[in-house]
């Protein structure tokens, strides 16, 4: 059986590898982070724009694309995500997925509703579903 000293000792080793984790990812966004987050701005708005004058980007993926480059590992891939222009009957199903979601969303806010209360007068247990662990840092 796992003794609650033994979580303590797991915890403390994983508290120990969080500190080393994040103390290190800050000195690399700080010597690295800036200069990626602006050159990827950089491209995303230039390729944008390129797009929008209709440069074609199929050249920029698939297996011939010239956003790989193997001299730094890295492949750029370049993802288009297109929509309808608008149009009368798209407005209408549109409307009719909306009125479902709603609906969904208040059969949802009645189960939850529901829950509570058959646990609230015990005629409804609750059993573990998951755990989740988070790393936050302590304020100081």
């Amino acid at each position: 059986m796992i003794t609650s000293n033994q979580l303590y000792d797991l915890g403390l080793t994983a508290a120990q590898s969080f500190n080393e984790y994040d103390l290190g990812s800050q000195a690399l966004e700080a010597g690295f982070g800036v200069e990626h987050k602006a050159t990827k701005g950089d491209l995303l708005r230039d390729v944008t724009i390129a797009e929008r004058e209709g440069l074609d980007l199929s050249t920029f993926s698939g297996e011939d694309s010239r956003f790989k480059f193997p001299d730094f590992n890295t492949n750029i891939v370049v993802r288009i995500y297109r929509e309808p222009t608008p149009h009368t009957k798209l407005a209408k199903l549109a409307e009719a997925v909306a009125a479902k979601e709603a609906e969904l969303k208040l059969a949802k806010l009645k189960l939850k509703h529901t829950t509570e209360q058959l646990i609230a007068k015990g005629e409804c247990d609750e059993i573990t579903a998951r755990i989740v662990l988070a790393f936050a840092r302590l304020s100081k």
